[in-house]
């Protein structure tokens, strides 16, 4: 039997992230159900030697792997506030989420207020989809892998601190769940530490354009989700916004990852 670390977390955005349980592909995919948005910026791009995108993938599937294998339970507090402008509409949304290895996924609702539409065509559509997506076989088809994606190398980046490098991602094929854009990959550990772009298929007719920016941090030696926007295009109810912020009560770890990490290659 496997030996455990319980860790309590004051929650610590020191460090942007790569891929954790619940996303990379999987819980940004789910945002593409409600209105979505995006946080404008032009990072400078480095040019300098690298590794070949192949070697960067090998890496990144490799940390993946070890997160899967040591990560066995998180409790995080996660806040949801959408807004609609035209209409002059917003809600909140406050739920505990509890993961447990491999895929178990339970949320319920600490507190909700503002709009019943936005809440019940927004925030439960969410909730509801993300549970049924967190199931492996449903994973693989959104994760970013090279059995759904191809990739390109973009340049080195600075991520708050820390080197990354960038890939450019585009779809293998027309899915809503899918997305078209850039990933920013840590140097140091080979984790996605963001992700940013549109939907490869419209969810709806009614949807024009959804652009999407999540954000990852370290907690507890675990990349989790940390933050995502996002903003979207809906005929007539016009721009609407999305913003769900993640904060973790405690981090259990299988402690002998504290003898592995190191064999990384």
């Amino acid at each position: 039997m496997s030996s455990a670390s319980l860790v309590t977390v004051d929650d610590d955005s020191s460090a942007p992230r790569g891929s954790d349980i619940l996303c990379k592909g999987s819980f940004l995919s789910l945002c593409l159900l409600a209105f979505a948005g995006m946080v404008h910026s032009a990072p400078v791009v480095q040019k300098e030697a690298a590794p070949s995108v192949d070697e960067i993938l090998v890496r990144m599937k490799y940390h993946d792997e070890w997160q899967q294998r040591y990560l066995l339970e998180y409790r995080a507090q996660r806040k949801f506030h959408a807004t609609n402008l035209r209409f002059n509409e917003d809600a909140t949304l406050e739920v505990m989420t509890t993961f447990r290895r491999p895929y178990t996924l339970e949320s319920y609702v600490l507190r909700a207020e503002g709009s019943k539409l936005i809440r019940e065509r927004v925030f439960n559509k969410i909730l509801e989809a993300e549970t049924e997506i967190e199931s492996g076989a449903a994973r693989q088809q959104v994760d970013i892998v090279p059995e759904n994606y191809t990739f390109s190398y973009i340049g080195i980046e600075d991520c708050a601190g820390r080197k990354c490098y960038t890939l450019g991602i585009t779809p293998r094929r027309k899915e809503k769940y899918l997305i078209e854009g850039q990933i920013w990959v840590d140097a140091e550990d080979w984790g996605i530490v963001r992700i940013h772009g549109y939907p490869a298929k419209r969810p709806s007719f009614w949807t024009r354009k959804i652009e999407i920016d999540r954000r990852y941090k370290r907690v507890a030696g675990m990349w989790l989700s940390d933050s995502t926007e996002s903003i979207s295009d809906i005929l007539v109810a016009g721009p609407s916004t999305l913003h769900i912020q993640y904060s973790y009560e405690a981090v259990q770890t299988d402690t002998t990852m504290d003898r592995l990490s190191s064999t990384n290659p």
